[in-house]
């Protein structure tokens, strides 16, 4: 999943549950179930300057989203921004391939970042072109059920 949904997903969890010993881990988590829905990912290979330069409108997008989302919505805006920020978290392990095209250093097999790194890969089962409409979907439908919790 793109990281502006990433972002706007744990925003969303981390506004509603609303305390953040239980919605900071639940902002991080959501990560993951997102990543278990078919998406659209940065596929252009072997092009890694056009990768490169569409991740860093994602997250220069998500930036603004949180920032827009912490003015605008009735809850705690640290927190809106911190659920947002592990939202995206662990995205940063496969930021060597994104920036390089190569990918980081292999880890010994029960290496805790290995085991997170290849559990992370296997949940991602539909990385498609046509994920791009099911993000739309999922960004206006959770950006559209937040602003509906906080009014």
């Amino acid at each position: 999943m793109t990281g502006i949904n990433h972002a706007l997903t744990g925003a969303a969890v981390a506004a509603a549950i609303n305390r953040p010993v239980l919605a900071l881990p639940a902002a991080l988590l959501s990560h993951f179930v997102t990543d278990g829905i078919p998406h659209w990912d940065y596929q252009f290979k072997p092009h890694i300057a056009r990768r490169q330069l569409v991740m860093l409108a994602d997250l220069a997008l998500s930036a603004g989203l949180l920032l827009f989302l912490a003015l605008a919505v009735d809850a705690n805006p640290w927190l809106i921004i911190a659920g947002g920020l592990l939202g995206i978290l662990p995205d940063t392990m496969w930021l060597n391939f994104f920036i390089t095209g190569k990918p980081s250093e292999t880890h010994k097999p029960k290496h805790p970042i290995h085991l997170l790194r290849r559990f992370h890969f296997k949940i991602q089962w539909s990385e498609t072109t046509q994920g791009i409409f099911i993000e739309a979907l999922w960004f206006a439908a959770v950006l559209d059920l937040t602003f509906r919790i906080h009014r």
